[in-house]
């Protein structure tokens, strides 16, 4: 099994292509997630040509052999992926020990289940939501698919060593490999509807699938078996299930929001098979792919796809934590081109020596050596004086905020419950209630009146960080408020709620701070409410890409609709920065007074006209 001769390998065009748009539209994603909603797509066709790729590589080796060299196999890898990992952890280690050091708590276990290719296990039970990364950002989730492609390289070159070893029909193998894909996806189905996303979407068991339909592409299609000479009429067929292929899977970029239920109950499998029929149409070639996808951009961008992807969420993390000015589309691109410039940085001085010299420490001679001795042993101190601190070894402690909006979400169970229960109001105020309402700048008759006043709230961490405010002036307002929610999960709540008749009185929104909303979206909420609603909708205060575009909808949407009304917080909170908390998106105490106090005057305006 240790002997080797020299295998005869194609080299594939295109590929460099596929892995382009694979890491480009991660870029997108983690740059503008509400434009490129399903970006991290190119996740799983990383997946899909690894699968392949590695396969076919390794059924060449045996072909050509009778044998896979494991230890070969096993030191490119390593040669291919270790260095340049190693050297982005103790560039990004560094940072945080020097300028970032709220990145520093779990950085221990970080590092160790990095380097052992174990992280994606660990961001089960310690990271949050690939989708939520708004209060709680780290430079280092990405790294959670390099787990999986190293547990991956790992075993299956033993694998597919044994099977081959049977002499089993191979296009029974690739049936075998596409029925272990399904289960996998059928296991992502159930987990995600059991346990929720993390464990779902980070499992090497739930995004297996990709990968597997990756390697039984290989055992049908292998590279050395494809002609260029094809018949005219097979090259059509060919050419046109590629561009199908392309069209379905940039879609899916464009459409696929990773925080839905869909990509989970089946969507994600279906996007991997479209990817792998792109993959087999490229590598033939025969097809246009082969070409079109082997130009001079195309393959500058695929050959450093793995050190564009190494660096791109360290960088756009840490940029936005030592850049402090409002987000815009300068920032984006200036972003991008650190990227590509530590990425050119990481291939040319690490990927490349590290792959191409068998021994390259002895190599390396006199300045050259020098030169390496002294970044490698800067950054290792580096890593080091970060590792050492203290916190390196703790999880983050909960912030203020969220230990606020913890104590908030029991408050708002309870009030919820009061709300149901027709509590009968009195003319006879209490110095308590007198205290509060002047806390809230209203009079005794607008006390009385938010006292009967039935109103659905729904809502984002904003407005779970101010209900019990309202609830406390409004005691029958029902609230369903959750951190990271996005618009899309508001239209939901709200077609369910009027669907079984559950909608209390008018409806208050607080939602557009984690995404775009669209005039869609509006028209949907709009139409669930009906006519005789009244809709309180409160515009949005972050420094985040959309935030803009969200306001400037919600008031071309309100010359739209008699019914809706626009509560104009963007306008208080850009007035008052002493009214928000350390993220400069909730309002600190004080804040959730007059966010509420803004609230209840719209609501008691449109009541008085």
């Amino acid at each position: 099994m240790e002997q080797s001769s020299a295998a005869k390998h194609r080299y594939i065009t295109g590929l460099d292509g596929l892995r382009a748009i694979a890491v480009v539209g991660v870029i997108l994603f983690h740059l503008w997630p509400q434009k490129m909603v399903g970006g991290w797509l190119g996740v799983p066709l990383f997946f899909v040509i690894s699968g392949y790729l590695i396969t076919d590589l390794l059924i060449q080796e045996y072909d050509q052999t009778q044998t896979i060299n494991l230890h070969s196999f096993w030191w490119r890898r390593i040669k291919r992926l270790y260095p340049a990992l190693l050297g982005m952890l103790l560039l990004v280690t560094t940072m945080i020990g020097l300028f970032t050091r709220d990145f520093l708590y779990n950085l221990r276990g970080i590092i160790a289940t990095n380097l052992t290719y174990v992280f994606n296990f660990w961001e089960m039970g310690h990271g949050h939501s690939y989708f939520n990364q708004w209060n709680n950002p780290s430079p280092f989730t990405h790294l959670w698919s390099l787990s999986i492609e190293g547990q991956f390289y790992l075993v299956w070159p033993l694998i597919v060593w044994w099977v081959l070893k049977q002499e089993w029909n191979r296009a029974k193998i690739a049936g075998s490999l596409v029925g272990a894909s399904v289960i996998s996806a059928v296991l992502m189905l159930t987990l995600y509807n059991m346990v929720g996303l993390n464990r779902t979407y980070y499992g090497t068991d739930t995004r297996l699938f990709s990968i597997l339909l990756g390697t039984a592409l290989a055992f049908v299609w292998p590279s050395l078996h494809l002609r260029e000479q094809i018949k005219p009429r097979v090259r059509r067929i060919l050419n046109l299930t590629g561009w199908g292929a392309m069209l379905l899977m940039l879609v899916a970029f464009l459409m696929m929001d990773g925080q839905l239920a869909w990509p989970y109950d089946g969507g994600m499998y279906l996007v991997s098979l479209v990817m792998t029929i792109l993959v087999a149409v490229t590598v033939h070639p025969a097809s246009q792919f082969s070409q079109l996808l082997n130009g001079r951009v195309w393959n500058y961008l695929g050959t450093r796809s793995y050190s564009i992807y190494l660096y791109q969420l360290p960088v756009f993390v840490l940029y936005d934590q030592l850049v402090h000015r409002p987000v815009n589309l300068f920032d984006g691109f200036l972003k991008i081109a650190w990227v590509l410039l530590l990425a050119e940085v990481s291939y040319r001085y690490i990927e490349e020596v590290f792959r191409r010299k068998a021994n390259f420490t002895h190599q390396m001679v006199g300045r050259t050596r020098l030169v390496y001795q002294i970044i490698a042993g800067t950054l290792s101190l580096g890593m080091l004086f970060a590792l050492v601190q203290t916190n390196a070894g703790k999880a983050q402690p909960k912030t203020d905020l969220e230990q606020r909006l913890t104590t908030n979400a029991h408050k708002i169970q309870k009030a919820n419950h009061q709300a149901q229960a027709e509590v009968a109001t009195t003319d006879q105020l209490t110095d308590d209630d007198r205290a509060t309402m002047d806390q809230f700048a209203v009079n005794e008759q607008q006390y009385q009146q938010l006292k009967t006043l039935k109103v659905t709230a729904v809502g984002d961490s904003v407005l779970l960080n101010t209900a019990p405010n309202l609830q406390e002036l409004v005691p029958h307002m029902q609230v369903d408020a959750k951190v990271g929610r996005s618009v899309a999960d508001i239209v939901s709540i709200v077609q369910q709620t009027r669907h079984k008749d559950q909608m209390a009185g008018d409806l208050l929104i607080a939602a557009g701070t984690n995404g775009n909303i669209s005039e869609k979206q509006v028209q949907m909420v709009m139409q669930a409410a009906g006519p005789k609603v009244q809709v309180y909708w409160v515009n949005d205060f972050a420094n985040r890409s959309w935030i803009a575009g969200n306001n400037l909808l919600l008031n071309q949407m309100n010359k739209k609709y008699d019914n809706l009304h626009i509560i104009n917080w963007q306008h208080q909170a850009q007035q008052h920065p002493e009214w928000l908390g350390k993220d400069g998106v909730h309002p600190n105490p004080v804040g959730s007074v007059e966010y509420t106090k803004l609230i209840l005057r719209s609501v008691l305006k449109t009541g008085k006209d």
